[in-house]
């Protein structure tokens, strides 16, 4: 949110803008094992929380993932209504 804030206090056209973050995704030690759907719901959420209304796009960056995770991520993702 305050990257978000910076760039409208300089005058960025935020309508112009995409954002390029990675998805969330549990950390490298952690145990549990979180399935594409929740991982979709908790970058769906967060963007939602944080994201302001003007962007008009977001473009994943993979951060490491293998095409097989990234993909069903991506595909979780997509399932939420008002994603497009």
């Amino acid at each position: 949110a305050h990257l978000f804030k910076a760039m409208i206090d300089h005058g960025v056209y935020m309508e112009g803008t995409t954002l390029k973050p990675n998805m969330v995704n549990p950390g490298r030690d952690c145990k549990k094992k979180y399935t594409a759907d929740e991982i979709g719901l908790a970058t769906v959420t967060t963007l939602r929380r944080v994201m302001p209304a003007a962007m008009p796009g977001v473009n994943f960056l993979s951060g490491g993932q293998s095409l097989e995770d990234a993909s069903a991520r991506l595909n979780a993702i997509n399932k939420y209504k008002g994603n497009s």
